[in-house]
This record gives C-alpha cells, structure tokens and sequence, in this order.
C-alpha cells in the first residue's frame, strides 16, 4: 500500500531531498479514491489510525497540467510522511522526499492511470488517497525505476486494531429503545434523529455518497447540472418556491440526490425508518439497523430564510470547476475578491437582491439544521428537518464534523414494526397520500389462506 497525495497546487513540496518540512492538507478530501474496506480501517481519523498511514510509503504528485503546447503531465516526487495530526478541519503532517521525478509526460493517459490505481476524474482532482499495491510496482510500470526492491523494501499493509470497537447499545423493542433515547445525557437544545435500516450506512446526503471503489461522489460533480435540468423539465413545480433551499427540499421529496439528509425530531418515526426494510447478509442474517441521534444548540437552528442557508443552498447552483477552486480558508475579504465568492453572490442575488458582497467562507462548508418548513404533507406527519451539507463539509465518520451524535443499534425489526402499528406510526401515516393507505388496507384484509 502507498499514500497518494495529489494537489492543484504543489509547490509546498517544492524542496530540497532528504529535508524534512511541514505541509497540510484539507481533511474533507482526505481518503477519497481509497477502497471503501480500506477506508472503513482508517476511520475514525485520529492518532492511531494515522500512525498507520504515515507508516506508507507516499506518491507526491500534482493533478493533470497541459503545456503551451497542449500536451498532458503532471509532477512527481516520492517521499515519506510522519507527525500527522488533525488540526481544526485540516491534517498537518511532515514530510521528506527521497526522489523528485519533476515534469512527467502522460502520454498514454490509461497506463498511467492503471499504473497507480486511479479513478474516473481522479487525475483532475486534490485528494489523499491510500492505494492497494505496492509502490514499486507503481514505478516499475511507469518505467521510472528498472527493478524490484522488495528484498529490501518489504510491503506495507495495514495492521489489525487490537482493540475491539466499543459496541452501540442494543434496542430490540420499542420500550427499550425509548430507555435508550430518554436516559441520554446528551447536552443540547434540540434532539434530531435518523433511523438507517443498514447500520453500515454512512450519515450522508445521496449527493454526496460514493461507490465502492471509493471515487468522488457519484452525483457531486454534476449538481448544478441536476438541478437546472430538473427546474428546466418542470418549471411549474417550483413556481411558488422563493428560495433555493425550498427547491432542494422539493427535489429531494421528488427523489434528486441533493445536499440534504432528511431527520426527524421525533424518535418513533426514526426508528420506523430504521425497521422499514429488511436487509440481509450472505449468510441469510438480518443485518442491524441503527438510530443516529444528533444534538445541536438552539441558536444552532437554521430557517428557511436564513442567510447562512442561502450560501450553503445556493451552491448546488455553481458548476463544479468553481466549487472546486473555492477557498473557505480565505479571510472574509480575501475571499468575497474571489471569481468563485463573485458567481456565488450571483445566484443568491436571484433570491436576496438585497446580498451584501461579505460571505463568510466558513459557513460554505458546515453542516447546519434546518427546521423543515409544513409545505408538503409529509414534512408535517415526519417532524421533519433537514441536516444541510456545505463545501467540504466534514462528514460525522472522520470524527472530527461538527454534529455530536450517539448510535443505537436496532434489532428484531418486524416486532418493532408491529409496535409501532399499534401506536399508529405506519406507513399511512408517516406518508401521507391515498396510495399507502389503500396498500395498508389491501394487506389488512388480504386472504392468506
């Protein structure tokens, strides 16, 4: 295994052999392109996790560039990395080189890419990634090295955590999930909840969610594209929203991969989510689904007119290429000087005429609540509200985001779905239309004999 750090940027590394310097990288774009099994050993990102990977080897290498005469390349360097950290929503780590290839010809852009391992895009995009193989085969495929050195350079692979993970607790009825939720000691204003059928599902929005070889987000790249083709085909539909964030609300009731992640404020509909599907693993088992709960400060809370939401919202309006160049480190000046601040303040102006030149960059990759305005139907029978992910925004596994949650694992699915039957929490009424309640007297009156 190797890391792979690639940057937009690279003249940090810009430095002599064998010196040691220091250099830090955004943790939202840390592990993308890594096997998600990878991945998932590595997580959550803290000291021990990432000794681990400063035990790597590591590839130093710019994204794809073009020369005056067009042709493709990148820069390459090989080193090593130690004293990594995670500081605020960055990693701050030490390297030293031990060869700097410079300029790299890519002249057969599928070798290169099979060489080390790269994603769809993934040339064109700042990551650290952890790749399967060994560095040296890397090289010796890119022909920048004419033999192996695995005598004395043995393969590095991930060790084994001695140390079990500490187990959720366990509701397997209603009566001792509510023990769980109502003996909570968590500090907070306000409580929302989520309910996963699948305990292994990641607290993300569909926008955001990857495939299994762990690329870039499936949809990410093409939000803005999404969005306009969905308010192109269907005008009429959001007539009547003012801002942004109700689009996407709309969207995402319509079954649109937003930047929205759907929570509740009340317990039983979450775990009604959570018992709703069954799944099943390879050996036949129901697999156990989870309740995430998550705790904010009231002051915390987001409405639909906020002028934090309609930054964070209104960036499902920039195409990828601006969201990528953002810099949320800049200062508030620097940053509202920025091509990028100046297509922002652009669509929010179509809402907010009134939108002063002064975004603080900060708040473009939060996650902020927003308390679910009564527009549609299911909004109301669900408590609905919304969980809002900006720019980068740190998501809850790498354990450094800004939401504190608390898990319970949830078993014994179907007894807790008649529970909750009987309590009137079913699908008529956690989704409020003609259709679920004539399938619920269908299957009320069915004849199973």
């Amino acid at each position: 295994m190797f890391n792979l750090v690639m940057m937009g940027r690279d003249e940090d590394w810009d430095v002599p052999i064998g010196e040691p310097h220091a250099a830090s990288f955004p943790l939202s774009r840390y592990l993308e392109y890594t096997d998600v099994a990878i991945a998932e050993r590595l997580k959550p990102v803290d000291a021990a996790s990432l000794a681990q990977v400063g035990s790597l080897p590591a590839v130093f290498m710019s994204e794809l560039r073009f020369t005056d005469a067009g042709t493709l390349y990148v820069t390459m360097r090989i080193g090593r990395i130690t004293d990594l950290r995670v500081d605020r929503n960055v990693i701050r780590y030490t390297f030293a080189l031990d060869r700097h290839f410079g300029c790299l010809p890519v002249e057969d852009r599928d070798a290169f890419e099979a060489a080390l391992h790269l994603g769809k895009w993934e040339f064109t995009r700042t990551h650290w990634a952890i790749k399967d193989g060994a560095l040296e085969d890397s090289l010796l495929a890119l022909g920048l090295t004419d033999r192996r050195h695995d005598a004395a350079v043995p393969p590095v692979t991930l060790a084994t955590s001695g140390e079990a993970p500490v187990p959720y607790p366990v509701a397997d009825s209603v009566e001792s999930f509510l023990a769980h939720v109502l003996g909570g000691t968590m500090d907070a204003d306000d409580v929302f909840y989520r309910g996963h059928a699948d305990h292994r599902f990641s607290l993300e929005p569909s926008l955001f969610r990857r495939n299994p070889d762990g690329g870039v987000p499936r949809y990410l790249r093409n939000e803005a594209v999404m969005v306009r083709e969905l308010l192109t085909a269907h005008p009429d539909e959001f007539r009547s929203d003012t801002f942004m964030i109700d689009r996407l609300v709309r969207m995402q009731h319509y079954g649109l991969p937003t930047r929205l992640l759907d929570v509740t404020s009340n317990p039983l509909v979450a775990l009604y989510f959570c018992c709703s599907e069954s799944i099943v693993d390879a050996a036949g088992e129901e697999v156990d689904g989870q309740v995430v709960i998550i705790t904010t400060k009231r002051a915390d809370i987001k409405f639909f007119d906020s002028d934090t939401v309609s930054c964070i919202a209104n960036l499902a309006m920039l195409e990828d290429d601006h969201k990528n160049k953002m810099r949320t480190d800049l200062s508030i000046a620097e940053f509202n000087r920025t091509d990028e601040a100046n297509r922002l303040l652009h669509v929010i102006r179509a809402e907010k005429p009134y939108f002063k030149p002064c975004i603080n960059p900060a708040d473009l990759s939060r996650i902020v609540f927003i308390k679910g305005r009564n527009t549609h139907a299911r909004i109301a029978s669900q408590s609905g509200a919304f969980l809002l992910f900006g720019h980068d925004a740190l998501l809850p596994e790498t354990g450094h985001s800004n939401l504190e949650v608390q898990r319970i694992t949830i078993r014994n699915k179907a007894a807790i779905l008649a529970t909750l039957h009987r309590m009137n929490i079913k699908s008529s009424t956690i989704y409020p239309g003609i259709e679920k309640t004539s399938g619920e007297i269908a299957r009320r009156y069915e004849n199973r004999g």
